[in-house]
């Protein structure tokens, strides 16, 4: 399966799934990126060494985040990108 490489919001769409979601941008630690992903510490590395999940930014020694607007947008396309049916017996 091809997976979508991320890449980052333009600030005009930045703006938007800010406003949207009634939020400021800011910067995100691990645990509340886990609440907003709904991905493992794990997954979320795999991802981003991929180039599918927003890269993460070292800001000291044990101390990486992430932009609340790259967080946002990944989840919303994420959630636009096709599934496949999971439907069985619709060819009986």
């Amino acid at each position: 399966m091809m997976r979508q490489q991320f890449t980052p919001p333009t600030p005009e769409q930045r703006k938007k799934i800010l406003e949207a979601a009634e939020e400021s941008e800011r910067l995100v630690r691990n645990p509340e990126r886990e609440k907003i992903t709904a991905l493992s510490r794990s997954q979320s590395w795999r991802l981003e060494r991929a180039g599918v999940h927003p890269k993460a930014t070292r800001l000291g020694y044990r101390f990486t985040a992430w932009l609340l607007s790259d967080l946002l947008w990944f989840v919303s396309q994420f959630q636009t990108l096709p599934t496949p049916s999971s439907h069985r017996g619709e060819h009986d």
